[in-house]
């Protein structure tokens, strides 16, 4: 997920401030989903579709 995005790694060390800027990350990522939904470039998730696997 992180790497789609080229965030490779954390700036900062502690256990405190590495969740936090995890949360900072995944807060814009569902900012950035959401305005991608209001805008019409993805629709609501269906779910799978009856594909036959391997």
């Amino acid at each position: 997920m992180k790497e789609n995005d080229k965030f490779r790694r954390f700036n900062h060390r502690s256990t405190e401030k590495v969740y936090k800027e995890l949360m900072l990350y995944l807060f814009g990522r569902n900012i950035n989903k959401y305005h991608k939904f209001i805008t019409g470039q993805i629709k609501e998730f269906e779910g799978k579709t009856s594909e036959v696997a391997a």
